[in-house]
């Protein structure tokens, strides 16, 4: 069953969405993670977790027949990142430009018919964007389209509670840190580069002092030092994102679309 909006056909396509499929709108960023991890690692992190999401809302209902239950629109690798743009390899947009992208495509879905849209955050820089869109499609447009934005850590936070993610590690999700680190270390350790980590330059609390330009860059680019950063405990991070972020998936569908479907 395939869940990539992005492989199918336009007739798939509209067998889906007429099915009343929910569609996973991920977010990421390209902007520096230190001077060890790669520059899409939030585009890397969130994608995973929409993906196996959907496939494991797919899974959890393999008597359904049809079309699946849930899709995914490709990923926006370009996110609001401008704290970033001291640093090489970063590429960004301003926020009222990132809002009117994503506004048009969650505009081009909802016209194509599909009623309900989870924007899937995996970039700090973007949940106040994200959460723009909403206000502007459901409030200012009135947009019939059920929509919703969250990040994946957000929806997974009761889930890493359990397993004492906020215990282990001090930043979450941090910037380049050790939870960043584990759950890229966990998914392509070949692109982490542990040897060239350091300590940040000073402290760097979250997105809140960029209102002072050139926060990140004072800081050197990192929340710490990802010392504590596991591969093995990434893995478990990310498969309770996947089913937490799954679990959500289960229940927005069971809100009313304009429609009353």
């Amino acid at each position: 069953m395939n869940i990539l909006i992005e492989e199918l056909t336009r007739e798939a396509a509209r067998q889906a969405y007429d099915a009343g499929a929910t569609v996973i709108l991920p977010t990421g960023s390209i902007e520096q993670h230190g001077p060890h991890l790669p520059v899409f690692t939030d585009t890397l992190l969130v994608t995973h977790v929409a993906r196996e999401a959907a496939r494991l809302v797919a899974s959890r209902q393999s008597g359904r027949s049809g079309p699946p239950p849930v899709l995914v629109a490709p990923t926006l690798h370009t996110g609001v990142s401008h704290h970033h743009l001291a640093f090489a390899g970063t590429m960004s947009l301003p926020a009222t430009v990132y809002v009117d992208v994503v506004s048009e495509l969650v505009r081009g879905l909802a016209g194509h018919g599909v009623a309900r849209i989870l924007i899937l955050n995996g970039h700090g820089g973007n949940e106040h964007p994200n959460g723009t869109v909403v206000q502007r499609m459901v409030h200012d447009e009135g947009v019939p389209v059920v929509i919703a934005s969250a990040s994946y850590w957000t929806l997974a936070r009761d889930a890493m509670q359990a397993l004492g993610v906020y215990t282990r590690y001090e930043h979450v999700p941090g910037h380049a840190g050790d939870f960043e680190t584990a759950l890229v270390l966990a998914l392509r350790p070949d692109l982490v580069h542990l040897e060239a980590r350091r300590d940040p330059l000073a402290i760097l609390q979250g997105l809140a002092h960029t209102a002072r330009p050139g926060a990140f860059a004072r800081a050197g680019g990192t929340t710490d030092n990802a010392a504590g950063a596991d591969g093995e405990f990434g893995k478990l991070i990310l498969e309770a994102a996947v089913a937490s972020v799954a679990d959500y998936l289960e229940a927005f569908a069971k809100v009313p679309t304009a429609t009353g479907s």
